[in-house]
C-alpha cells in the first residue's frame, strides 16, 4: 500500500512538472506580436546612394537607452530594407541595409524575416521576427531572447565573437573573382585589411572612394593586402565593378565566411603580421578609411 501511495506521489508530480513545461511553452508562443506601420521617409540622408522611402518606429520597451527605426527603400531599381540604431549603452548611430527579396512570400504577399544586429565590438545582439505586411505596410514584430524565445521587450544577448580584437584570424579560403583560391594563411608575416560587402549595401558604397586611396596610398608596400570578401552573386559582383570602382583583391563569400563574419555588412577587419585582429567594426560612412588608415600607419612604423 505504502509503495502504491508513493507511486502516485511521484505520478503526481510527474504530471505537475509536465503541465508546468507545456503551460510555460505556450506562455513562450502566446506572447502577441507588436505592430507599427511605415509611412513616407522624412529623416535625413542616412546613405547617398540609396533612396529611402519609407520607416517606422519600433518600440523596445527599455526606454530611451534604444531606439530602433526600419524602413524600405532602393538602390537603383534593387529593393531592400535598411535599419537604424541609436543606443546611449553603446554610443553612436548603427546603419544597415539587407536586401530580402529571397525571404518575400508573393502567395501570402509578405516578407518575413529574422532580424539581428550586432553591435559595435560584436560584444552583444538584438534580434526580433518581423512580418511585412506588403499591401497595408503594416509591420508585426516580436523581439527573441538568446534561445529564440518570444519577448515584448527588446533583449541584449551577450555574443562569444571570433572577430574580437586580440584573437587570432580563423584561417579561411575563399574564390577570387578569377576563379584562383586565396587562403589567409598563405599571407602570414603580412598586414592584412578585410572588407565585407555587397552590392545593395549602401554604407559599404559609401565607404569605397575611401579605401581605394588607402589602396593606393599602399601600393608600393607588398606587406599591406586590401581584401575585400562580397556577400553576392559573382555576376552582381562583377556587373557592379564594370561601373563602380574598388581596388581591393576582390574576392566571394562562402559559407565559412558567412558564419564568421554574419549577414550585416560592412564589416572591417584589420589583422597584423601576428594573424591577430587589431581591428574590428561593423558600419559604415564615407570618411571610415581615416579609421582603418590610423590603425595601419601604426603597424606599419
Amino acid at each position: 500500500m505504502k509503495r502504491v501511495f508513493k507511486n502516485s506521489i511521484l505520478f503526481a508530480i510527474m504530471i505537475t512538472i509536465a503541465i508546468s513545461f507545456v503551460s510555460f511553452r505556450m506562455n513562450q508562443n502566446q506572447v502577441p506580436y507588436l505592430s507599427t506601420k511605415l509611412s513616407p521617409y522624412s529623416g535625413f540622408s542616412l546613405m547617398s546612394s540609396i533612396k529611402m522611402e519609407t520607416s517606422a518606429k519600433i518600440e523596445t520597451g527599455i526606454g530611451e537607452s534604444l531606439e530602433l527605426h526600419i524602413g524600405t527603400g532602393k538602390q537603383g531599381n534593387v529593393p531592400l530594407y535598411w535599419m537604424m540604431i541609436e543606443s546611449s549603452l553603446f554610443p553612436g548611430r548603427f546603419v544597415s541595409a539587407f536586401d530580402e527579396s529571397k525571404n518575400i512570400d508573393m502567395s501570402l504577399n509578405i516578407c518575413r524575416d529574422t532580424i539581428k544586429h550586432v553591435f559595435r565590438g560584436d560584444s552583444v545582439m538584438i534580434a526580433f521576427e518581423m512580418i511585412h505586411h506588403l499591401s497595408t505596410n503594416e509591420i508585426q514584430y516580436i523581439w527573441l531572447d538568446g534561445n529564440n524565445n518570444r519577448s515584448e521587450k527588446a533583449i541584449f544577448i551577450p555574443l562569444d565573437n571570433p572577430l574580437q580584437k586580440g584573437k587570432k584570424f580563423p584561417d579561411l579560403t575563399v574564390e577570387q573573382l578569377n576563379g584562383e583560391k586565396l587562403s589567409f594563411s598563405d599571407l602570414a608575416g603580412k598586414i592584412v585589411v578585410i572588407n565585407w560587402w555587397a552590392t545593395t549595401c549602401g554604407p559599404c558604397i559609401a565607404e569605397m572612394p575611401g579605401f581605394n586611396k588607402l589602396v593606393e596610398q599602399y601600393k608600393e608596400n607588398p606587406n599591406v593586402v586590401f581584401i575585400a570578401i562580397a556577400q553576392d552573386k559573382k555576376e552582381r559582383v562583377t556587373g557592379f565593378l564594370e561601373k563602380n570602382k574598388f581596388n581591393y583583391i576582390q574576392t566571394l563569400a562562402n559559407n565559412d565566411a558567412i558564419k564568421l563574419f554574419g549577414t550585416a555588412m560592412p564589416v572591417n577587419v584589420v589583422i597584423n603580421s601576428a594573424g591577430r585582429i587589431c581591428h574590428h567594426s561593423r558600419g559604415g560612412y564615407s570618411d571610415k578609411y581615416l579609421e582603418i588608415e590610423r590603425i595601419i600607419k601604426g603597424l606599419v612604423e
